[in-house]
């Protein structure tokens, strides 16, 4: 079953990507042999006459083929043909796409969901199941006073434990609980080392709903929050602050997936939905050989009035696949290896 999730979840961002590619290279009239969704053999195929749609064996990845791309095409119409501005918007059409579907579902989220507003008193929440105070604490409790010092709202109990935790790990709580009052021994929680001891309880929300103007800001921010976070991720990639090990591949998306479906939450696949439609459009931008972002950089320089030798350029392309392939190769092996670890 995560498997099955972790495909349809990775086909979706797939689909809508070629969809991209696809839709501009019709809008510009270049005719397409193939969309395809796969890779390897036929599992499935439909030829309209002029395109095979087709569902191919292995279910990563997918391709859509324009006529014209081959060096030296003659083929009316075909992608070489074209302007390089009309190259360049089939190219970048992809992950336009795909950054255009994760707003689109954070939009969806956001109203949905509407704007969490916090109670300022300090009232449970909700208490995190790994805290030590699970045992202890409830939902709905009414936190009265901790060691003594009394606590009129939320923000009180913050500053209360970051002064009574030092060298203690446990703290004396009365809490109002159904209309009792009740003195409690209450464990802190050690999260990082040299991080301060935590309660580990959230306060509670209600949620109204957005106006359109401040939902569409939230969900831009949301959305450029992610982006920026995935660019930091790349960066420490680039940079060697990520280890070979902590990379991962196709199976580690499947060990995220599972573990998120088995939390019984369909919002969190929905939001990893969006990560992971935001990371591979990010990726596909990169200007590395046979990915969107190291075609379009060819064509920019068209562009400005560099001309690059076509052959050339097709053989930077293979090198930058053969690259790709094994990077994947690589990042599988790796989740394998993380995994046999646990």
């Amino acid at each position: 079953m995560d498997i099955l999730i972790a495909l349809l979840l990775l086909g979706v961002i797939i689909f809508i990507h070629e969809l991209g590619h696809f839709l501009a290279a019709r809008l510009f009239r270049m005719p397409i042999s193939e969309f395809s969704l796969g890779m390897g053999p036929e599992l499935y195929s439909y030829y309209t006459g002029k395109t095979l749609y087709s569902i191919r064996i292995i279910p990563i990845g997918g391709f859509v083929s324009i006529d014209g791309m081959e060096v030296d095409s003659k083929i009316e119409n075909g992608f070489n043909s074209k302007s390089p501005f009309a190259r360049f918007v089939v190219l970048f059409a992809g992950v336009f796409m795909n950054f255009l579907m994760a707003l689109v579902v954070v939009i969806g989220i956001t109203f949905t969901t509407g704007q969490g507003v916090q109670n300022t008193k300090p009232i449970i929440g909700n208490v995190l199941k790994d805290a030590k105070a699970a045992a202890v604490l409830k939902k709905n409790d009414l936190i009265q006073s901790i060691d003594g010092f009394d606590i009129q709202d939320w923000t009180d109990i913050g500053e209360t434990i970051a002064k009574e935790s030092k060298g203690r790990d446990v703290l004396d709580v009365v809490v109002e609980r159904d209309g009792k009052k009740l003195n409690l021994s209450v464990p802190l929680t050690k999260v990082e080392e040299n991080k301060p001891l935590m309660m580990g309880i959230i306060p509670e929300y209600t949620f109204k709903s957005y106006n359109f103007i401040d939902g569409m800001e939230a969900s831009f921010k949301i959305f450029t929050g992610i982006f920026k976070d995935t660019l930091g991720g790349i960066k420490m990639l680039v940079t060697g602050k990520v280890k070979a090990k902590d990379i991962s591949g196709p199976v580690g998306i499947v060990k995220v997936v599972g573990e998120a479906s088995r939390n019984g939450s369909s919002g969190i696949l929905v939001w990893l939905l969006v990560i992971l439609s935001i990371n591979v459009g990010i990726f596909n931008l990169l200007p590395f050989p046979a990915l969107d972002g190291g075609r379009i950089i060819f064509v920019i320089l068209e562009l400005v009035g560099i001309k690059v030798d076509k052959k050339l350029e097709e053989k930077l392309h293979m090198v930058g696949m053969i690259l790709l392939f094994g990077l994947i190769i690589f990042a599988t092996v790796n989740d394998i290896f993380n995994i046999i670890k646990f």
